[in-house]
Order: structure tokens, then C-alpha cells, then sequence
């Protein structure tokens, strides 16, 4: 053989092993760090590597089917490998921002309005492909160009028209073979690949992510794009009997843990020092609040590391205004999110249904194909008025039809300097014009300062002037990854560069303090003309900073004897964000901070979905549907999953879920916080595994409607 065709040959080789080896930058923890992948196994990867391959080879006949000539062939290889190296990069940086892979099920995603986000994030990425080194992504592309270029030379050297038709894929049955073959393979490996998922992992949550490593990441979503059904929109009965067991709105019910309590709060079962809050005197919490106003406030991308000050940076002075007001305050220290591929939108979601998100898809934009029917936070308050407020157009995460529609609230005000004035509109631009500035100039997010002035401005129209009851949702849009629209002038940032060993993107993220400060500022001004009002705060989800970057703040140093300690610490603390219940008295003549009502610390394990069910009991408001959270306040134990990545937390583990899948060896799966565990680790991982997988299916089949209380 010619050496011309030696290299050649060569040169499809190269294509085949530089992109399946390049997957790696998705699928594994050595290569892409903001990820935690399933369990591996020889089978899994001869079954990703022999899948890869496939989808290869059919991209490869599909092309030289009608491309005949040795140097187009090589162009179009070329070409391909580029567009498979920017699939792998877009995927990496997907993994940053979501933590879990892509799936093209979910392009709802997109559908959010935010071009100056999405440009913005394009540029970090741009930046992050430069000075994190991920341009090695590309060397595929880059080393088959090179060899294009040996390959002509040898052409010429033997003589050889480089013009020429191809010597390789010549017969039309050996063509016709290879093709049927690619596709056994293909469909046979995903088949496999399906086959393991229902058994090993029936949540919904991390399919995709299962998928790319098991299939391999080519032939994943060349399936989906051919429309392989993995079993995402298989119709399952829902056998509402089977839920009782878990609800908790009964007088007596007993939990996963063996302890007893009821949808009434004792006192002696509320975790309150009454030493402290005198005026806590009733023999049951429930509707404490019931005559009060309830403000809820969505706090974005709050991390409870920020107030931990056992670091070197991060001090009493830091967020001192923040922490003033804890102190005033019943804090939920021990508080983490449920969030989804939905992020902020699955917080409200949690939080005002009491429903874990799917974890792998919106569940705002699946309402337009699917009208949930949810007993809802705004529903439920019926003796009031709701409104909900949001510094972003309408439809960004569909949030116009959902709180019209599924939540029902009231009036749901954003802002949009773009929209012109209509009859009756909602857009806070036009309803409260001396309050719409942005954070920087041309920017479309509206200040928080701006939005408690929307919120004063709704309770004195309803409270003052119509003598009701309100219920006001404020939704927080700042500090917003990566961390960019902070008007804070540089020279009055607390960290400037290179004050911490850290990526610009975390310290933007920790110099949101400045803007976070002025908005509790701000709250606590307004707080002194709002009355009768409590106030509950909760975290949507943590920022996602690299793990190097949290060790370098709290001053941790990893190393062969603490790695594995410290890595499930930072994961811990990426879901952990916080809660409390505010409390002022009106009465109180402080210039400051007015003084709390209710006070206290719960240390144990709660998460968003708790919420519901604390206001429900605390504003005794009437629903026989099933709810299947605890109470803030109570003793009870209960656990947080992490519904993107199905990770559980309890008061004594923090379990990995996804490698739980395993048979014989757990150590790698989960950290014991307790001396004392109350349940097996393995017991509690199935229990919660089963208990995802039917809250899964009641939502994917709008079952919650139907699960009630006799």
C-alpha cells in the first residue's frame, strides 16, 4: 500500500479515537470537574465506546454517501470534527452552569428570554475556554487539520491526484454492510443502555447524564434526535392508594424514621425556646400567623457558606446587616434547596406547592403542554390579596401564564422598559414609574431596592387603603451567575484582585455583598411601614463555585487524607442555602433592626418543600390535599434530595445517589455527619428512591390534584 494511503487510513482512524477520547471532557470527574458521575464499569464502557463509534461511523457513511473525492472527504471529516468538538464544549460549559448534562428533551431552557444573560455567559465562556485551558477540547480539530496537510503531502510525493475519488468505501454492499451495521450496533447499545437505566435508576433526574456515560455521549443524542424513547414519556397509572402512606396532613401519622407527629404543631414538639418568645403561648402553633400579612422573598443564589466565619475572609463585618436581622429572626441553618434543570423556577416551584421538581425538565414550560392542577400557596390564601414580583420581562421562565394560571395568584407585576403600555397591564415599568431603575445602565433587571418599593406601594394600595390581608411574593433576580450587573463601583469592593487566590467569576460572586447589604437596608426601611406582617426568606439554590475556589475562601487544604472528607463538604454546601421567619414588632421604636417576636435556631435538616406545609400550619389555612413536608419548627426528622443530581441529606448522611447504584461497595457514596444514625444508609437511600419515584410520576401524570384526604 502506498504511503498516501496509509495516511489515509490513519487520518480516519485519528478521527475516531481524538473524538471518543474527547467525550471524556463531559463524562468524567477527571476532566470536568462540575460534575459527579454514576458508578463505572468495564461493560458500561465498552457499551459508551462501542456506541461512540457507531454514531461515528453513521456520521461518516452519511457523508461520504455523496462526497466521493479524497480531499472533500477529508474537509468534511475535518469539518465534523469541529462541529463535535463545539457539541463537547457546549456541553462542558452546560455541566458548569447546570451541574448535570443536556438533554435535547429539554429545550425548553432556551425559551427564556435573556439575551443579555445568554451573552453574557457567552463571553465568560469564551474567556473560561482560554484561561482554563479547555481549548484542549479542541485538539481533535486541531490535530486533524495538521494531519490533512500530511496527507496531501504524501499525495503528491506518490504521485496521487489528492482529487481523486476515495479508495476507501468503494463497494455499495460493503457500504450497505458497514451502514446496517453502525445501526445494530447503535440501537443495540442504547437498547442496553435503557434496559440498565429502568432497572438501576427510575427517578427522572440525571437520564441524561446516565445516558452519555452508558451509551456513550454521540450516540445519546443522536438516539434522541431520532426520537428513541427512553422511557421519559412513558404513561404510568398512578395508583393514588399508594401515596397515603407518605402524606403528613393527618392528625397521626408516623414517618420514615419512627417518629410520630401530626399536621397539628404542639408545643412540645416544636424545636422553640418559649424561654425566649413568651408570647408563643397556645398549647398548638397552628395559626399563629392567620391574622397577619405573609411577605415571602426569594433570595437568589444565597450560599450559607457566606455567613460561616471560621475562614480568614469572611468575617462579623461581612453581610453584618444580613446578620443583624438573623438575630432578630427563627433561622433555618440547616437549609437546602430542591432545585432542578428549572434553578430558580423550581424553587418557587417547591416552595409554594410543597412538590419536588422532575429535577430533568421546567415544570413552568411543561405547563404549556400539561395544565398542572396544584393546592398552591396563592390558591389556599383565599381570604387575601396575592401578588408576586419579579425584575424581569413576563415570560422569562413563563412565569405570566403560571402565576396566572397554575398559581393563581392575583397580579403578577415584571418589568419590561421594552413593552409599550396596554389596557390593564401588569408591567411594573408602567405602574410604578419612579421605581424602575436597573442595575447598570441599558440593563433590563430591575434594582431590589426598587422591587421592596413595588412591594410597599402593593401593600399600602391593599392593606391601608382597602383594609386586606396580603400576600406578596417578591422574587429576587440578583446576584445572578456569573455574577455581572453589580453597580458597586471597584474602589468600593471588599476583595479586590488578588486579595483571595480565586476566579474573577467567584470573587464578583463574594463582592455582591456591597449591593446585598444595601437591599436589607432597604428592607428594614420598609419593614417600619408594612404592619401585621411576617416575613419568610429562603435561598433558591447556591452559586456553583469551583470547589478550589471554596477551599480558598474558608481556608481549606486538601489533601490524601481529607480529599474525599472535604469533597462531599463542598458538594454539601453548593445545595446548602438558608431560611427564616422574621417577625417585627410593630410596637418596637428602634432606629434599627426592629426587634423579632420570634426567635430561635433550627439545626435540623429542612428544604424548600417545607415551606408550604409550615405556612399552611402556621396561617391555618384549609386543604385536604396531600402534603409530604415537615414543619420548620417542629423536631420532627425528615430529608432534603437534591432533585437535579438525587443527592439526600438527613441529619446523619449526605448520600450521593447516583452512586447508590452500586451492589457491593457504598463507602464512596455517602459521609456520616452523626454519631448515632437513626436509619441504615442503604434502608433510607431505597425508601427516598421510591418515595422520588411515585412524586415523579404524580406530577408527570397531574395526579396531585386527586391525592386527598378522604
Amino acid at each position: 500500500m502506498k504511503n498516501a494511503h496509509k495516511h489515509l487510513f490513519a487520518f480516519l482512524i485519528l478521527f475516531y479515537l481524538l473524538n471518543i477520547i474527547n467525550t471524556h471532557f463531559v463524562t468524567t470527574e477527571l476532566l470536568n470537574q462540575h460534575i459527579t458521575v454514576f458508578p463505572r464499569n468495564f461493560l458500561g464502557e465498552i457499551n459508551a465506546f462501542l456506541g461512540n463509534f457507531a454514531a461515528l461511523t453513521l456520521i461518516v457513511m452519511a457523508g461520504f454517501l455523496f462526497i466521493k473525492r479524497v480531499n472533500m472527504r477529508i474537509l468534511y471529516l475535518i469539518i465534523v470534527t469541529l462541529l463535535l468538538n463545539i457539541v463537547v464544549f457546549g456541553s462542558a460549559i452546560f455541566t458548569k452552569y447546570y451541574q448535570t448534562v443536556f438533554s435535547l428533551r429539554e429545550m425548553t431552557l432556551f425559551k427564556n428570554p435573556a439575551v443579555d444573560l445568554g451573552l453574557t455567559i457567552f463571553v465568560e465562556s469564551v474567556k473560561d475556554l482560554i484561561m482554563n485551558y479547555r481549548i484542549v477540547i479542541f485538539i481533535p480539530f486541531i490535530v486533524m487539520v495538521i494531519y490533512a496537510f500530511i496527507v496531501r503531502h504524501y499525495y503528491k510525493k506518490d504521485g496521487l491526484d489528492f482529487g481523486e475519488k476515495g479508495v476507501m468505501f468503494k463497494s455499495n454492499l460493503l457500504n450497505g454492510t458497514i451502514l446496517a451495521g453502525a445501526v445494530t450496533v447503535g440501537l443495540l447499545t442504547l437498547s442496553l443502555f435503557n434496559i440498565s437505566l429502568k432497572s438501576k435508576w427510575p427517578i427522572f433526574a440525571e437520564r441524561p447524564l446516565y445516558g452519555v456515560q452508558k451509551a456513550g455521549l454521540y450516540n445519546y443524542y443522536l438516539g434522541q434526535a431520532c426520537g428513541f424513547n427512553f422511557g421519559d414519556n412513558v404513561i404510568m397509572e398512578v395508583d393514588i392508594r399508594t401515596y397515603k402512606d407518605y402524606n403528613k396532613n393527618e392528625s397521626l401519622y408516623e414517618n420514615i424514621f419512627g417518629e410520630k407527629f401530626s399536621n397539628i404543631l404542639y408545643k412540645e414538639d416544636a424545636e422553640i425556646d418559649f424561654t425566649i418568645n413568651p408570647m408563643m403561648d397556645k398549647e398548638s402553633l397552628n395559626g399563629i400567623f392567620k391574622n397577619k400579612n405573609l411577605v415571602l422573598i426569594h433570595l437568589e443564589s444565597f450560599n450559607h457558606f457566606l455567613l460561616n466565619e471560621d475562614g480568614p475572609y469572611l468575617d462579623d463585618t461581612y453581610l453584618s446587616t444580613f446578620k443583624k436581622l438573623l438575630k432578630e429572626s427563627y433561622v433555618i441553618e440547616n437549609f437546602y434547596t430542591n432545585i432542578g434543570l428549572g434553578k430558580s423556577s423550581d424553587a418557587e416551584f417547591a416552595v409554594l406547592t410543597g412538590a419536588h421538581p422532575l429535577g430533568d425538565s421546567t415544570t413552568y414550560w411543561n405547563y404549556n403542554k400539561t395544565p398542572y392542577v396544584f393546592a398552591d400557596l396563592a390558591t389556599l390564601f383565599n381570604d387575601r390579596y396575592s401578588v408576586a414580583f419579579h425584575g424581569d420581562v413576563r415570560l422569562f421562565y413563563n412565569r405570566e401564564k403560571v402565576y396566572d394560571k397554575m398559581y393563581g395568584f392575583d397580579n403578577f407585576h415584571y418589568f419590561d422598559p421594552t413593552e409599550p403600555y396596554f389596557e390593564e397591564t401588569q408591567n411594573g415599568f408602567w405602574l410604578f414609574p419612579d421605581h424602575v431603575h436597573t442595575n447598570l445602565p441599558n440593563k433590563v433587571w430591575l434594582t431590589e431596592n426598587d422591587l421592596l418599593e413595588w412591594l410597599k406601594i402593593a401593600y399600602i394600595s391593599t392593606s391601608e387603603n382597602k383594609g386586606e390581608k396580603g400576600f406578596y411574593y417578591p422574587i429576587l433576580m440578583n446576584p445572578h451567575t456569573p455574577f455581572l450587573y453589580n453597580p458597586t463601583k471597584e474602589e468600593n469592593l471588599r476583595f479586590k484582585k488578588g486579595d483571595i487566590d480565586i476566579s474573577e467569576e467567584t470573587r464578583r460572586y463574594l463582592n455582591y455583598e456591597t449591593y446585598m447589604e444595601s437591599f436589607f437596608n432597604k428592607f428594614i426601611e420598609i419593614s417600619y411601614e408594612l404592619k401585621d406582617t411576617v416575613y419568610i426568606f429562603y435561598g433558591d439554590h447556591g452559586s456553583g463555585i469551583p470547589e478550589k475556589d471554596y477551599y480558598a475562601i474558608m481556608g481549606l487544604s486538601a489533601n490524601s487524607n481529607n480529599a474525599a472528607k472535604l469533597h462531599f463538604e463542598y458538594q454539601q454546601e453548593m445545595l446548602k442555602t438558608i431560611a427564616f421567619i422574621y417577625v417585627p414588632d410593630d410596637d418596637a421604636e428602634s432606629l434599627d433592626i426592629k426587634p423579632g417576636l420570634f426567635k430561635g435556631v433550627q439545626k435540623r435538616v429542612r428544604s424548600q418543600v417545607d415551606i408550604y406545609r409550615t405556612i399552611i400550619e402556621l396561617f391555618d389555612l384549609q386543604t385536604n390535599n396531600y402534603y409530604f413536608g415537615v414543619n420548620l419548627l417542629s423536631k420532627e426528622h425528615t430529608f432534603a434530595i437534591d432533585t437535579k443530581h438525587f443527592n439526600i441529606i438527613t441529619d446523619d448522611y449526605f448520600i450521593i445517589g447516583k452512586k447508590m447504584i452500586k451492589d457491593i461497595n457504598y463507602k464512596d457514596a455517602y459521609r456520616v455527619l452523626s454519631d448515632d444514625p437513626k436509619k441504615d444508609v442503604v434502608e433510607l437511600y431505597k425508601y427516598v428512591l421510591r418515595f422520588k419515584n411515585k412524586l415523579d410520576h404524580a406530577i408527570k401524570e397531574n395526579a396531585y390534584q386527586y391525592l386527598k384526604n378522604d
